[in-house]
């Protein structure tokens, strides 16, 4: 495949680009700092620009099989609204992917968005009420992010995570809507595993898993 991934230089960017390059696919990455891939391999291809440029971004996803952002909310705890980065970002590269008739978009969130797939459980309620509690900035840019995918006609899938902070000890990954038990914490491993899972298989499109480890 050939795959670009936004927010390639972070935790989950980098595993993923990684993951990608080792099953020899081709990758672009799309990053603001390109000196923070410390990556060098003949299928990695870099490009220098911010969510702000679509000149970058048309670069970037021009002959991409399948978009891929790593890209996460704001955590900022103020009470004041700020702006949507990330949201705006999303924006901007759906644009770029209708233009060149790309179709694939897999992309993070929390299960502060919920799914019409969703059963009520701990899973899918609490994270919504915590959010606009204590998150309000990083729950405004996720709605916002929600509406601009729904809104489009691509083939998109929104992996929802908690806690992505766990230690990774080899532990394999599953997925629910509620409708299962499951931890309330993923790898970042099973994360990036996740994502380029997901671009292999249809059955995901237009769903939002909430992705935990085993």
């Amino acid at each position: 495949m050939n795959i670009t991934i936004f927010g390639a230089s972070g935790q989950i960017g980098q595993l993923l680009t990684q993951f990608a390059l080792d099953k020899g696919d081709f990758v672009t990455a799309c990053v603001r700092n390109p000196e923070k891939i410390k990556l060098n391999h003949s299928n990695l291809r870099l490009v220098k620009g911010e969510l702000s440029n679509d000149t970058a971004i048309k670069t970037a996803v021009a002959e991409a099989d399948v978009v891929i952002s790593t890209l996460g909310p704001s955590s900022d705890m103020s009470r004041n609204l700020k702006g949507t980065p990330i949201a705006d970002g999303h924006d901007r590269i759906i644009k770029a992917m209708k233009k060149f008739n790309k179709k694939r978009l897999i992309t993070l969130a929390t299960p502060a968005l919920q799914s019409d797939d969703d059963k009520k459980n701990l899973s899918t309620l609490l994270p919504g009420i915590l959010a606009k509690l204590f998150l309000p900035n990083g729950y405004a840019e996720m709605k916002k992010m929600e509406g601009i995918m729904k809104q489009s006609n691509l083939d998109w899938t929104v992996v929802r995570i908690i806690n992505p902070n766990v230690k990774h000890k080899g532990q394999s990954y599953d997925y629910s809507f509620g409708d299962q038990p499951g931890k309330m914490s993923v790898s970042r491993e099973n994360v990036a595993k996740f994502m380029y899972d997901a671009a292999q298989h249809s059955q995901l499109i237009r769903k939002m898993p909430i992705v935990y480890n085993n």
